[in-house]
């Protein structure tokens, strides 16, 4: 968990430095384990945060702008009662232990004025918010804990609030730390990153192993196999470690891996790590961080409804389209019918009633060969004409609209399927909401929410780049940028590259009425081959022509083109840099 006791114990002094006098205003709970409170102070109103959320439990001043419930919760109420109006007096931590305690001076029901108290508990899914009266009483908590749930610790209006039981854990800045680690470490056959986590108090597995890589020792050996310098090695690094904490240097650092997605958060710079982003207060730090842990999150379970959205559609169209080509195989011969109900009528004379078949010479055929056709015993030869001539129009008909819906379907499925593809390269909110937004717009989407109605999505523009040769190059990112590009953006000279038949962007050369040489025109087809569905493969063959001989036909779905008089290049998917604009 990134919020660890020592990380609480210096946010803790942030805030009582930046708070402590201020004036508690505005309360909100934005959510139904979230509390947003208002504080001015020297001039400036600040907004502090408390989560006791199981993932994600912290306290942090926030600049986020957050939009309240129309009505309150009770708690919410409960905090406004006790907490509107009064002064913050201290914000403090017991040690390295992940509560941090507000105090403030509030007026009471008597109109005299005391100490009220709200606690945070950071501890994983037993977080919570308490508030307390001046004699350490529980006026409510946000998560309640009767005696079935913790029969040593309930947490209950009128019962006395008592702290979690005290971790049997030594004290990291304590001077004879050290020498108790080296004698415990022989007796311990845990790893040293587990070793160090069962020892020290407040300290994360991420602290750990940064003692262990400032130390040069492998975390995962066992501590007891470690020779007496590589122990000292260990002490050494763990005292630089606690005078870096302790002291007022300190360097607030979001940790990111290598595709950019945040994996953790510390008020230093650990070393372990190369690619970090540094700020000025650890406020911001937890805030960057959570932001985009919570947009890459909703992200991520967006882009999964949309993408099962749009699987379960291009299933139901796959299941129709293989119905539609048995019924058009089935019924392709339907002529047959109408062939042998006309001959039947012209030997009308020859046939007769419980006759089982009709041996007549194909007039219609230029070698005059026999035919053989099936009757029915039971109708007499007219019956027999009339029964093919009904089969023929039945057949004709299921055969004619096959014909029609398979060309439907399959349009319909080369839609979905760069549906599918837009939503797995998308990389942020605004691209799904465009997918989404389109989606509604072509009636998949029956309902769009009332705040999108009001706020429809930011339009995003293609991605646009620099070519070796200093010719612009775009790219759509969806079909409605696609559409966009092709048809409003470029022009009747400019030349258009799409990959042959698989789902992909649609890219465009900006010529400027100038010639386009051979190394530009192969650059842009590599980034068509990266921004399709094609981009595994090593070879991709990618169609290009001028923008004229592009065309959308009448009624057709955002993104589909029909295109003439092109040309056809092989090439390896290539990833552009990043744009230049």
């Amino acid at each position: 968990m990134p919020f660890d006791g020592v990380l609480t114990n210096k946010i803790a002094n942030e805030l009582n430095n930046t708070l402590v006098g201020g004036r508690i205003g505005k309360i909100h709970q934005i959510g139904w384990d979230t509390v947003v409170i208002q504080v001015r102070t020297a001039g400036e109103n600040h907004r502090l945060l408390l989560s006791c959320n199981a993932s994600s439990a912290r306290i942090h001043l926030t600049q986020r702008q957050f939009e309240n419930p129309d009505s309150p919760p009770v708690f919410c109420m409960l905090l406004r009662k006790h907490f509107l109006g009064g002064i913050i007096k201290r914000i403090s931590t017991s040690g390295f232990e992940r509560i941090v305690t507000m105090e403030a001076e509030v007026i009471d029901d008597l109109g005299d004025r005391s100490i009220k108290k709200l606690i945070i508990e950071i501890m994983g899914r037993h977080s919570n918010i308490i508030i307390l009266n001046k004699d350490n009483y529980i006026i409510d908590a946000m998560k309640h804990v009767d005696n079935e749930v913790n029969r040593v610790r309930e947490l209950l209006p009128a019962r006395a609030y008592v702290l979690p039981p005290p971790q049997d854990k030594l004290d990291p800045a304590a001077d004879d730390t050290p020498d108790m680690l080296l004698k415990a470490a022989s007796e311990s056959g845990r790893k040293v990153e587990s070793f160090l986590l069962d020892k020290l108090k407040g300290f994360s597995p991420v602290l750990c192993r940064e003692i262990c890589f400032r130390a040069g020792i492998n975390e995962s050996k066992p501590v007891n196999k470690l020779a007496f310098r590589e122990l000292l090695r260990i002490t050494e690094a763990l005292r630089s470690l606690m005078d870096q904490l302790t002291g007022k240097d300190i360097s607030p650092t979001v940790i990111f891996d290598n595709t950019g997605k945040p994996v953790d958060f510390h008020c230093i710079k650990l070393l372990q790590y190369s690619s970090h982003k540094s700020f000025d207060t650890i406020s911001a730090a937890v805030e960057e961080y959570y932001s985009l842990k919570n947009w890459n999150e909703f992200n991520t379970q967006k882009a999964k409804n949309l993408h099962a959205m749009v699987s379960k559609l291009l299933e139901k169209c796959e299941k129709r389209l293989a119905k539609n080509l048995q019924t058009y195989e089935e019924n392709k011969n339907f002529d047959e019918y109408r062939l042998w109900g006309e001959l039947i009528t012209a030997n009308i004379y020859s046939l007769a009633k419980g006759m089982d078949k009709a041996s007549v010479i194909n007039y219609y055929s230029e070698k005059g060969e026999s035919v053989d056709i099936p009757l029915d015993k039971e109708k007499s030869p007219q019956q027999n004409a009339q029964n093919y001539f009904k089969k023929y129009n039945k057949a004709r008909t299921a055969f004619l609209y096959a014909q029609n819906e398979i060309s439907v379907i399959k349009d319909e499925i080369a839609y979905l399927e760069s549906i599918l593809f837009a939503i797995e390269n998308s990389k942020d909110t605004e691209q799904l909401s465009e997918i989404q937004t389109e989606l509604i717009e072509q009636g998949y989407i029956k309902h769009m929410d009332r705040k999108n109605k009001k706020t429809p999505p930011a339009k995003i523009l293609p991605l646009k780049m620099l070519s070796k040769d200093g010719f612009e190059i775009f790219i759509g990112q969806n079909n409605k940028q696609n559409d966009k590009l092709t048809f409003k953006l470029a022009r009747h000279e400019d030349i258009w590259l799409h990959v042959k038949n698989f789902a992909g962007a649609h890219v465009v050369i900006k010529t400027e009425g100038k010639e386009v040489p051979d190394s530009t025109l192969i650059e842009a087809a590599q980034y068509a081959a990266w921004f399709s569905k094609a981009k595994s493969a090593s070879k991709v063959e990618v169609d290009y022509t001028q923008i004229r001989n592009v065309k959308k036909p009448s009624g057709a779905k955002p993104g589909m083109v029909n295109y003439v008089n092109y040309h056809t290049v092989v090439v390896a998917p290539q990833q552009p840099d990043l744009p230049t604009s």
